[in-house]
């Protein structure tokens, strides 16, 4: 693959994933039914009241990005996961979010808890919380960027689930995400990247293998139906394997994928995240409207943390 066209894919994959998170969170929390009496969003523009993210900018993506950024920045100082260092960043990351009004509705219950931990001196291997939600999946796209070897990405992609989130299922989520991502940006077809996958992420836990196999075979079906059938909200089954249904329905159209994930209802945020990482390490960069990645805040930097990930 071309220099230039891989480079483009990881942008893209770390982009993709902050536009997701940035458009998803207006209708974070909502029911799909409330969302379609509203109409699609398409663009940018500030959560609806109620909505963890009410008081964010409406460019302005959630702490599925930030807690990425954490991790990405991570891996470029260490050179590769490191536990401890990555455990003290999240931990500093999730007091400072705490303490801010306008983020702190965004820290989900597992995450704020053992942040607790790990601020309180509890092992980073002991920290992390045991209920099954997708806090780890949503951030761990930088982990299928920076390792080439699938095994690599699988051992390291559940290593960095532990701080927060250390059930079975949730490092099975994060092993999903960046594997697929991976899987994606070396150009696999829609096929084989689904087979990895659900390989892959079985190891840790069975059923999120199941549940994104349902996905690929949902991916016809109308979203409704879909959604009804996968569920939307934070647990990591859910979450999840709708983003992957999202990506999988809207294979070669990245733009439909995103649309599909942010109006899906509940965890839209997440779903949406993960959908835009899959869809941009898949197709890079200009897979987005230019609107889109114009108008997101911070949009440089996540672009050069994707850039020196690149170099490594």
């Amino acid at each position: 693959m071309k220099p230039e066209k891989l480079k483009s894919k990881y942008i893209g994959c770390m982009l993709g994933a902050a536009i997701g998170d940035a458009l998803g969170k207006q209708n974070e929390g909502q029911t799909r039914e409330d969302i379609l009496k509203r109409g699609y969003v398409r663009d940018y523009g500030k959560a609806q009241a109620g909505c963890p993210g009410e008081k964010l900018r409406a460019s302005q993506y959630t702490d599925d990005t930030e807690q990425m950024l954490v991790l990405a920045q991570s891996l470029i100082r260490c050179e590769g996961f490191n536990g401890l260092d990555f455990a003290t960043a999240i931990a500093k990351w999730g007091e400072d979010a705490m303490s801010d009004p306008a983020r702190k509705s965004l820290v989900g219950p597992s995450s704020s808890k053992a942040i607790a931990r790990l601020n309180a001196g509890i092992s980073w291997k002991e920290s992390g919380s045991d209920i099954p939600s997708c806090g780890s999946a949503m951030r761990a796209a930088p982990i299928g960027l920076f390792y080439d070897d699938l095994l690599e990405v699988e051992e390291n992609a559940a290593l960095s689930s532990i701080p927060t989130h250390r059930s079975n299922a949730a490092r099975a989520g994060a092993v999903a995400v960046a594997v697929g991502v991976r899987c994606a940006t070396n150009g696999m077809g829609c096929s084989d990247l689904v087979k990895e996958t659900i390989a892959r992420a079985s190891k840790y836990d069975m059923e999120l293998g199941r549940r994104i196999g349902l996905s690929c075979r949902l991916r016809t079906e109308e979203p409704g139906k879909a959604f009804a059938r996968l569920g939307t909200s934070y647990l990591v089954y859910e979450t999840v394997s709708s983003a992957f249904y999202c990506f999988l329905r809207h294979f070669e159209s990245p733009e439909n994928a995103v649309i599909e994930a942010v109006n899906a209802g509940g965890d839209t945020d997440s779903i949406a995240c993960i959908t835009g990482t899959l869809s941009g390490a898949l197709h890079g960069i200009r897979c987005f409207p230019e609107k889109w990645i114009q108008g997101l805040e911070n949009k440089e930097n996540i672009e050069e943390l994707a850039y020196m990930i690149f170099k490594t």
